[in-house]
């Protein structure tokens, strides 16, 4: 780190303390198939720039990542579904964020949509985090910190996003190379394309072993 990003560290202010609303959704509250919490596998922590937040997770995200038998969990930042509103730019937002991830269980891996994936970036730069996926990301600060750990990271894009200058600036920011997947970015939640989207990155994360 440098001396300068050291000094804007050490000098930023805590931000306002808000009550963080967090859905869970874990391996035994699957009712209709017996899967167990896998100890080798590690948690998921999502959040999007949807201003719905957690919630956004419910229909789908969670209970597919729980039945690959990993702890899931979906965190609203401030002004997001039930959490406070509060002042606070992205440096806040991904401040709740590693909140979040503190309290879950085992060293967790964190999924971003959106502007959320910003968040989740900017999070990993002070959490310790298993992995990092970036889903369709948005409002990328120029700077990011280097993630702490050097966890494995994964960008996610729709097909259409491909050819955008955002998502080429964050594949060069990490040095990686997107997987796209069909349908148009706002497709992540519902339908097919999000059933391919969750398939991918659950297939990602196996091979990493995380």
């Amino acid at each position: 780190m440098s001396l300068t990003a050291w000094i804007r560290r050490a000098r930023t202010p805590e931000p306002v303390p808000v009550r963080r609303e967090i859905a869970v959704f874990e391996p035994a509250d699957l009712f209709d198939i017996e899967i167990k919490d896998n100890p080798e596998t590690n948690p998921v922590l999502c959040c999007t720039g949807d201003s719905a937040g957690a919630a956004a997770f419910n229909a789908l995200w969670l209970k597919r990542i729980a039945s690959s038998g990993r702890y899931a969990a979906a965190v609203s930042v401030r002004g997001q579904g039930g959490t406070p509103a509060a002042d606070g730019g992205p440096e806040a937002r991904a401040h709740d964020v590693v909140q979040a991830a503190v309290t879950v269980p085992r060293q967790t891996v964190l999924i971003g949509h959106g502007e959320g994936a910003a968040w989740a970036a900017l999070a990993a730069g002070r959490y310790p985090a298993a992995g990092l996926v970036l889903v369709s990301p948005q409002r990328f600060p120029k700077q990011l910190p280097k993630p702490v750990g050097e966890p494995p990271i994964l960008l996610v894009v729709s097909e259409s996003e491909t050819q955008s200058k955002e998502v080429q600036a964050v594949a060069d920011e990490y040095g990686i190379t997107p997987l796209t997947f069909a349908g148009a970015p706002d497709d992540v939640f519902k339908g097919a394309p999000a059933e391919g989207l969750l398939d991918a990155v659950l297939s990602w994360l196996d091979a990493q072993k995380r």
